[in-house]
């Protein structure tokens, strides 16, 4: 009897991500998979760590846990590959309170450059700080993470098995069994609003709040819509808590669990 386990939206919470991992089985059937639906950094305190723990997760079991891009991945790869000077660079620094992503990444050295210029940042603009920040940062992180950095690059947009297509925000479901072709990269890890209904293959994705599809603020569980949806982002910066959608290949039944 073999499992497929879904989580999603883990955002920097390291401890939370372990305390879910224990109780996924990868070990007593090498048939068992986990799949992790994007959105692994930003929010949380251990953004980096979060990253290379599931890049151990992926060296020790490359047959059985696929790691799939979501949309903070996207932003985060798009301010290290835009020129310095491009607003979008700007907007994500800025949007980055206190550097709390950013800061996991970097080494000591790097976070004293930045000090002392916070230091000199006393006579500079907000926008003057953060643009003299940014090659610093960058240059730090290229340095340090260069092949982590290369590694989220290569994540795919979705999963698909025979029955289901795993991924981070959504497909065009209009394009019907042209999905693949008809969804452009953005719409996989932006959709919004959620659809529902019934679709030819099981849609599992993260991206949206299941406490906001369920129109409850205490919900945090996985939201499924009685039809071919299945939503696993717990929001676990207001929760402490990743669900996990779990799929039996035998029996072709769904159930959910949450840590407490």
């Amino acid at each position: 009897m073999a499992f497929v386990y879904a989580i999603s939206d883990i955002h920097g919470y390291l401890q939370q991500l372990e305390e879910t991992l224990s109780l996924v089985d990868l070990e007593s059937d090498r048939k068992n998979k986990i799949i992790l639906c994007g959105d692994y950094i930003d929010y949380g305190p251990e953004s980096c760590k979060v990253l290379y723990r599931i890049r151990e997760l992926v060296n020790s079991y490359p047959e059985q846990v696929i790691v799939l891009k979501g949309n903070h991945e996207v932003m985060f790869l798009e301010f290290l590959s835009l020129p310095n000077k491009d607003i979008q660079v700007f907007e994500w620094l800025s949007a980055d309170k206190a550097f709390s992503t950013i800061n996991t990444f970097l080494s000591e050295d790097a976070k004293l450059d930045i000090e002392n210029l916070k230091i000199k940042s006393k006579t500079l603009s907000l926008y003057e700080f953060i643009t003299k920040s940014i090659p610093i940062l960058k240059e730090d992180i290229f340095r340090n993470h260069l092949a982590l950095i290369e590694w989220l690059k290569s994540l795919p947009y979705y999963y698909e098995t025979e029955s289901q297509i795993f991924v981070h925000a959504g497909i065009d479901e209009e394009a019907e069994e042209n999905w693949k072709w008809g969804t452009s990269d953005e719409y996989f890890v932006s959709k919004y609003p959620a659809t529902f209904g019934n679709f030819y293959k099981d849609i599992i994705a993260g991206h949206i709040s299941t406490s906001s599809l369920a129109k409850n603020r205490d919900y945090h569980d996985v939201y499924w819509d009685k039809k071919s949806h299945y939503f696993i982002d717990g929001d676990t910066r207001i929760s402490g808590i990743i669900p996990i959608l779990i799929y039996d290949t035998v029996i072709k039944k769904y159930t959910s669990h949450i840590t407490k």
